[in-house]
Order: structure tokens, then sequence, then C-alpha cells
């Protein structure tokens, strides 16, 4: 039986450091100190482990470029982004960066010259608008190491990077009925992805197994920001059977819907309870401070161009596979069962 080639993975592993590390090594990339830089190219030949040739030749012409398309600049794909970025650095790669805005024709535009541009590597959010992927096809018929982030993609043989916004929704939808919260009023937008991993349908589920009645009925979608937020929850709070809780699918929507609350003489979180979703830095300046929950896209980022880097390293070889980010809820005063019941 032919033994199995080494991989980065393997020389990172036997010599306690990263796989960025090990890249940046075996491309001769000055920042390396020379003991590790040593250390490394010694291992790889006791190893037997050979660069590519076409990522020598590329280490050879300084490209190095890893490219991302994302749909927008708000603050959860920035952290994606800022994860990515810190990857690319540390493995001796630049990044750059396109914005979508959801647009199919953008999409393919970008590619086509990100291609032309000789590119190593490409991580994309697919836009919502898309609905067919020759382009995809393209960079993979070119050997070029592709992964999709944020949207589970399966119809192609390329890795996906996914927070797993299912398992968020249900979070939300436990903490709030644990305190006590039962006419929870969802609102945000709805996602166009074919992926069962996404807000709303953990919404649904924890609903379900809550057994609130007519929780479809409680379902508000939208494309919602701080002002539009504010304007709907202002209009919902004027009926009379008025929510108990809201949950926004993002923490702009929850500031909003919290300016609502406020504005109509309400009490938070005694008459009702706001989450948030993306855990921003701002939700712990207004008061009371936002419950939201919390997703890793910073290291969904990290992982995503370390992925594209290991399979430089392997010559273009990648495996179909779904990584799932756990998200977390981390619980605030605009829940806080203490204030809700005793008014402290």
């Amino acid at each position: 039986m032919k033994a199995k080639a080494p991989t980065l993975k393997d020389i990172a592993k036997e010599l306690g450091i990263s796989i960025s590390t090990v890249s940046r090594a075996l491309r001769g990339m000055p920042e390396i100190n020379l003991e590790t830089r040593e250390a490394v190219l010694k291992l790889s030949k006791n190893l037997e482990y050979k660069l590519p040739s076409n990522q020598q030749q590329k280490a050879n012409t300084k490209n190095q470029i890893i490219a991302a398309l994302v749909p927008q600049f708000d603050y959860y794909f920035s952290e994606i982004i800022r994860g990515m970025d810190d990857a690319a650095i540390d493995a001796g790669f630049t990044l750059v960066v396109n914005k979508t805005n959801e647009s199919f024709g953008r999409e393919v535009s970008a590619i086509h010259r990100l291609l032309q541009s000789n590119v190593d590597g490409l991580v994309v959010a697919r836009a919502f608008e898309t609905s067919s992927f020759e382009h995809f096809e393209g960079i993979i018929k070119r050997n070029i190491p592709l992964v999709f982030i944020d949207r589970e993609f399966t119809e192609l043989n390329t890795p996906n990077f996914v927070i797993d916004n299912f398992e968020g929704g249900k979070l939300a939808v436990k903490h709030l009925v644990e305190k006590g919260y039962r006419k929870i009023c969802f609102l945000g937008a709805k996602s166009y992805s074919f992926s069962k991993y996404t807000i709303e349908n953990g919404l649904l589920a924890g609903m379900k197994e809550a057994k609130i009645d007519n929780f479809d009925k409680k379902l508000i979608f939208g494309d919602y920001n701080q002002v539009q937020a504010f304007e709907k929850a202002s209009e919902i709070l004027r009926l009379n059977d008025r929510p108990d809780a809201f949950f926004a699918a993002n923490d702009q929507a929850a500031i909003g819907i919290h300016k609502a609350i406020h504005e109509a003489g309400y009490n938070v979180p005694k008459d009702i309870g706001i989450v948030g979703y993306y855990d921003e830095p701002t939700v712990s300046a207004i008061y009371p401070a936002l419950t939201s929950v919390s997703v890793p896209a910073y290291e969904m980022g990290k992982s995503a161009i370390n992925s594209i880097i290991s399979q430089l390293h392997l010559s273009g070889t990648s495996e179909s596979k779904t990584k799932l980010f756990a998200p977390e809820l981390k619980a605030r005063e605009s829940t806080n069962q203490t204030r809700r019941f005793f008014g402290i």
C-alpha cells in the first residue's frame, strides 16, 4: 500500500507551529526567523514533502493574492473580513475584497477580473441572486482553491464554512421562553439561502418546541436597519395584542426596537424583552444593555483562509464538507428576569 503523502498539517503538528508559519517558511518569506525556517525545511526534507510545482512558481513570482467576495460591509461581514485578513497576512498573502451587493452580475464580473489577475484562491459568500454556477465551475477547472462562507453551497465539490444560525435562532427563542416571554415577535430579513442553517428556521423550530400558538403570524420579514425597525416596532406596539418580546435578526434592528419601546412608554425588560443578533459592541453601550446572540465570524474568516492555504499546498485538492461554527447567547439586562418581575 502506498504511503500517504505528508501534508502541511503534518509538519505544523510535528514542530508545534501554525500551518501559516509552515507555509511562509517553505516559500522563503522574510519575516520567518532563521531557526524556524531551517526546522521547517529540515523536517519537510525528512518527510519528503514537496511544495507543489504550481505553487513554487507562484512563490517565485511573488503573486500571493487571495480574493474574497462578500455581499456587504456590515458589522458581521467586517468581522469575517478581519479574520480573513489576519490569516492571509500570517501566511504571507494579500487579501483583496470585493462587494457584490447581492448581485449575480457583479459577482460574475468580479470573478472574471480576479481570474485575469491570477489570484491564488477565492473565498465567496454567494450573492442571493446567484442561481447558476458556471463562473464557480470555471474557478475549479483552473485548479484554483475555492471555498464558500456564510451560505452553504453543496452543489460543487468545495468546502463550506457556515455559522449555525439555526442553533442561534433556537437559542434566542429558548432564552426568551425561559424568561417568561410568550408573545414573541421576530423582526428581520428572510433568508434566501437554500441552507437549513438560517435564523428563521431555528426560530420556527424553537417556537414549535415551546408550543407557542400562531407563531407564524408574529414573523415580520424585511430588511430592517435602526430607523426602519423603529418605525415598524412603533406600529406593532400600537396594536391591541402587542408582543411581550422582540427577537431581531440583527443588532441594529434591535436598537431601533429598543428606542420604539422606550418612546411608547413601555419598560425593558419588565413589559417587553429584546434579543438581538451578532452581538455588536454597541449593544452593551445602551441602557438597558441588549441580550444578543454572538457568532464567531472572525474565527470563520480565519478558517476559510487557512483552508485556501492548505489547498494551495495540496495542489488544489479539497474536500466537499460543511464546517459549522456555533453561536453563543450573551444574556444582558434587556431580558433580565429579576428586573422583569421585581422591577430592580
